[in-house]
């Protein structure tokens, strides 16, 4: 519907209006708001023109006296060139508030599960459905976007996507049952797995080779912090205001990304091939069917007790046996939903498994890091993200750093900087201890936000940089796949690993702990003796001195299991070191043709 009420035709390379009503209404808005910027730009803005979107605004009517026609038409052009590159920036700010909104939902409402469960009467199983549906619906989706943007045209399919994601936000925040709130988060999945990969071939496609590390990086930082901005912002909302407002956040942004999208984003035309190409369905279900049992064994698989549980057995069979069919049903059809052949790109193949490492160190250490804040050290979950803030900031720094710096060096040097940053953060979190605070934390989680700018640019230029045109959007896709199911894989390994490694610790701690010890006798003599001061007799100062023995054992070989799970992460990345080597040397620009 939006695209039949909102289209808008290019003309001789030129963004321009051929319809009437609500479509010339958007581009006059547009070359109004262009030409306003275009006016107040520095004299001396010469922005490169090669390349990118043709975006033409017209010339803006001037009171100065006429000049001679040669001064006219150079002055046209100038103006004209300025105008191309203020539209990629806006561009550029469309495609980050999509990233955004995607990535902060995965991890926003976290925060809000207590008041959720009081709220909507739910348990704590009950409730972890609201993130496993949007995660499952996600994920179902992602691999599709290629051929979704390509069918129905990509600035139609963003703007889509958007509108979508915005409505299932305002019903979420509106949700009076548990019910209903998992059907709209399930909606707003649906609508956030079209922003990531859409927007960032959009992103690509409106700049020059010679600008799209900057680019990268600006859209990056939306990817990228936006997991660490989840806690921060839902807690404050939530403690602030309550938790539909976690929810509500989303539509002013939503709003002015959809507006954006459309005043600003070229009208590319379908795919022909695509849209004349019957539908795979069966590839559809297969992917949904695989894809959804994956994502659910992964998400619900440590509350099961994994493999013990007959629930989880069967989602197991059903995936592989999808998964399986799917990739032998996509590389037989003639026009395959997820055109899997691209992985025949080596460069593609192996950036997808660094992804998946980096989605784990991502997400993972988010997962990790507030469990042990808010079990073992008391925070409160403003309090948590507030220690989080700084590698997110960092983060920002990183980006600005890296952004530049990918158009000059070979991609996969950046890389190792990234991962070797990356793998001293996680090493320092890793020697953590139970008199450790929040300064302690500070300077690894500072590493781990500066190898996050050297990391996402190189591997999104490194991974896309050997692909055609026309598959840009499948790699893309791809890409931010491995990353999030990385991410999911990562969180349920390390909960499991957690739990195992707590268990070797408790019983590794308390062997070490002899009661006939004179260290023991006296640690239990000085509590003992406190708990007498305050006013307890003997015979209870002694039992509750044994339960705060019993507290210490547990509170170490919790920190114990924790720094196990932290030197994962870190051994994880020591080893995509190797993997520099199978990227094609000096791939730091993505063609993208004519796809604009």
């Amino acid at each position: 519907m939006i695209k039949n009420l909102l289209k808008v035709k290019p003309s001789s390379g030129a963004l321009r209006s051929n319809s009437v009503g609500l479509g010339s209404d958007l581009c006059l808005v547009r070359n109004w708001i262009t030409g306003f910027i275009v006016d107040r730009a520095p004299k001396g803005l010469q922005p490169a023109s090669s390349g990118g979107v043709a975006i033409k605004a017209p010339a803006m009517p001037r009171k100065s006296a006429p000049a001679p026609a040669k001064a006219d038409h150079a002055a046209d052009a100038t103006g004209s060139t300025t105008a191309v590159a203020t539209s990629r920036w806006w561009i550029v700010i469309a495609a980050m508030i999509g990233a955004v909104l995607e990535v902060l939902d995965t991890s926003i409402t976290n925060v809000a599960v207590p008041q959720m469960m009081g709220n909507l009467g739910a348990t704590l199983s009950e409730i972890g459905w609201v993130s496993t549906g949007y995660i499952i619906s996600n994920v179902i989706v992602l691999p599709m976007t290629g051929w979704l943007a390509d069918r129905f045209s990509r600035r139609y399919y963003f703007a889509t996507s958007i509108l979508i994601f915005t409505i299932a936000s305002l019903m979420c925040g509106l949700s009076h049952s548990l019910t209903a709130l998992i059907v709209w988060r399930v909606i707003q999945g649906l609508g956030g797995g079209g922003l990531l990969a859409t927007g960032q071939v959009i992103m690509l496609a409106a700049f020059p080779k010679s600008q799209q590390g900057v680019a990268t990086a600006i859209f990056g930082m939306g990817v990228m912090i936006g997991p660490s901005l989840g806690p921060v912002l839902g807690g404050y909302l939530t403690d602030n205001l309550s938790w539909p407002w976690i929810f509500f956040i989303n539509i002013p942004f939503g709003i002015a990304a959809i507006v954006m999208t459309l005043l600003f984003v070229p009208n590319d035309a379908p795919s022909e091939a695509k849209t004349k190409a019957k539908v795979d369905f069966l590839g559809i279900g297969l992917l949904a069917a695989g894809m959804g049992a994956l994502q659910t064994l992964l998400e619900r698989g440590q509350e099961e007790d994994w493999f013990s549980s007959p629930m989880i057995v069967t989602l197991a069979v059903v995936a592989v046996i999808a998964l399986v069919s799917f990739v032998w049903w996509e590389l037989t059809v003639d026009a395959p939903i997820v055109d899997l052949r691209v992985f025949r790109d080596r460069s593609l193949a192996v950036g997808s498994l660094f992804g998946a490492v980096l989605g784990i160190s991502l997400y993972a250490t988010l997962f990790l890091l507030p469990v042990y804040l808010q079990s073992s050290q008391g925070y409160t979950a403003f309090a948590t993200g507030m220690v989080l803030l700084p590698s997110a900031l960092m983060s920002m720094v990183s980006f600005m750093i890296a952004g530049p710096l990918a158009q000059r060096f070979d991609p996969r040097k950046l890389l190792g900087v990234g991962s070797l940053l990356m793998f001293a953060g996680s090493l320092g979190l890793s020697q953590l201890t139970t008199l450790s605070g929040s300064g302690d934390i500070f300077w690894p989680m500072l590493l781990r936000g500066a190898s996050l700018g050297f990391l996402f640019i190189p591997l999104t230029l490194a991974s896309l940089g050997g692909l055609q045109p026309e598959q840009m959007g499948v790699g893309s896709g791809m890409i931010n796949l491995t990353r999030q199911l990385g991410g999911s894989v990562g969180i349920a390994a390390l909960s499991t690993s957690l739990t195992q490694r707590l268990d070797f610790h408790r019983d590794a701690v308390t062997a070490h702990v002899d009661g006939s010890s004179q260290t023991v006798q006296q640690w239990l003599a000085h509590a003992q003796g406190n708990l007498v001061v305050h006013g307890l007799d003997p015979n209870s100062a002694h039992a509750v001195a044994l339960g705060q023995l019993k507290m210490t054992i547990e509170r170490q070989a919790t920190m114990l299991a924790f720094d196990d799970c932290f030197l994962v992460i870190a051994a994880a990345f020591l080893c995509t070191l190797p993997l520099l080597f199978l990227f094609r040397k000096g791939t730091s620009e993505v063609d993208m043709g004519s796809v604009h």
